[in-house]
């Protein structure tokens, strides 16, 4: 079991104790830079037990909202797959989309920034560890709007020679003891903070539990999709073949969606998810949900 700051139950339970929230305010503060520091912040969906793990899926990331409405979504990611770029966007549009009802109007959007702390390199310059992105024009430069912001921390490129706040988030996810850290802890009170909570977490049995129910959560996942993808390519092929037209292609394929869908949706997977994977609209998913 990993037991590092780097651990998606260690990471969600040091940003959202409740008894240390300038943990966060500081992480934050150090990721965004913004021109008026953030000073308060809530954060949301801060339930963590081994039944909500389970029944909830495997996504721990911390959506919290400041104390100038700007909403952040935090994400640690340890392994590399291939795909972190849209995988940013895509939960990224879901927290800018969700703000609105039907009839509100644009301009009640508010800005939502996206924070991504990779434990691999996902851009080849190896000289930069942190990288900010906007929607900008290709010639000018002129930022379109401040309502995205996309930030990218690769870990394995810190040096230790750098000194700022950020960089001392970044040494303290990979190596909570390093020297470096020991005399950071003497000078930034939260970081000391952080470090506590982490000590503790390592040690409490609760967490312990959670931390077990979560792996073998993210372990079936995976494995269900795997599965999913396998069956819906094989037998979809199968059937639609065994009619001898594309069409029979096809309806075989779309009948072995709609049955992997049913299988992920009674193992309690998210509708978006199931949608995503299977290829079925959310429409579609959302009928066989409420047909269960």
């Amino acid at each position: 079991m990993d037991l590092t700051p780097k651990n998606d139950v260690i990471f969600k339970m040091i940003f959202t104790d409740h008894e240390h929230p300038m943990v966060l305010v500081h992480f934050l503060n150090s990721v965004i830079k913004p021109k008026s520091l953030i000073k308060n912040i809530e954060v949301k969906g801060t339930e963590l037990t081994p039944e909500y793990v389970e029944k909830k899926g495997v996504r721990l990331d911390i959506i919290a909202m400041t104390d100038t409405n700007e909403i952040i979504n935090i994400e640690m990611q340890k392994k590399d797959e291939k795909d972190m770029a849209a995988r940013s966007l895509f939960y990224w549009s879901k927290l800018f989309a969700a703000q609105l009802i039907v009839g509100e109007e644009f301009n009640k959007l508010k800005r939502t920034i996206s924070i991504n702390i990779l434990d691999f390199a996902m851009f080849k310059d190896d000289e930069r560890y942190w990288r900010k992105g906007y929607l900008k024009d290709d010639v000018s430069n002129e930022k379109f709007t401040d309502l995205l912001e996309v930030h990218f921390i690769e870990l394995n490129k810190v040096q230790l020679s750098d000194q700022s706040p950020l960089a001392f988030w970044a040494e303290f996810f990979r190596d909570p003891y390093s020297e470096k850290m020991n005399m950071v802890y003497e000078k930034v009170p939260e970081m000391k903070e952080a470090k506590e909570i982490f000590e503790r977490a390592k040690l409490d049995p609760e967490a312990q539990e959670i931390m077990r129910v979560y792996e073998k959560a993210a372990y079936d996942y995976g494995n269900d999709i795997s599965v999913a993808k396998a069956e819906g390519l094989v037998e979809g092929r199968a059937e639609g073949l065994a009619e001898g037209e594309v069409v029979g292609l096809e309806k075989g394929k779309h009948e072995k969606a709609k049955e992997t869908a049913a299988r992920m949706l009674s193992k309690g997977m998210l509708i978006e998810d199931v949608s995503d994977i299977t290829g079925l609209s959310l429409k579609e998913v959302q009928r066989l949900k409420n047909e269960k």
